[in-house]
């Protein structure tokens, strides 16, 4: 679940929530929130109910957006399992349909 609110005229804040859940393995959370400026760049974070955090950024132009996340588990396991735990994320997204925004 997500919403949108306007932090004035040029910024816009994104939070949202997730619960996921899959046979034989614990649900997890996750709460990420993302500061668009003037809607065409937005950065944040997203952290997971496990531990794990994610900065995030994202660029729109037109009816498409491009965004990145890099995911890490800043916990107390040894470093080396940490860094092999760490994801780059990169996603497209077009909207068809007259209808722009950040959702």
């Amino acid at each position: 679940a997500g919403a949108l609110f306007s932090m004035g005229t040029d910024f816009h804040l994104r939070p949202s929530v997730l619960v996921t859940y899959a046979e034989n393995l614990r649900p997890q959370a996750e709460a990420s929130a993302l500061v668009f400026i003037k809607e065409v760049f937005g950065i944040g974070m997203n952290v997971r109910s496990y531990g794990e955090l994610a900065g995030m950024a994202q660029f729109n132009f037109g009816g498409f957006g491009l965004g990145y996340s890099y995911q890490f588990n800043p916990g107390s396991e040894p470093l080396d399992r940490r860094i092999n735990n760490t994801t780059h994320e990169i996603g497209l997204r077009y909207r068809f349909g007259g209808a722009m925004g950040l959702l």
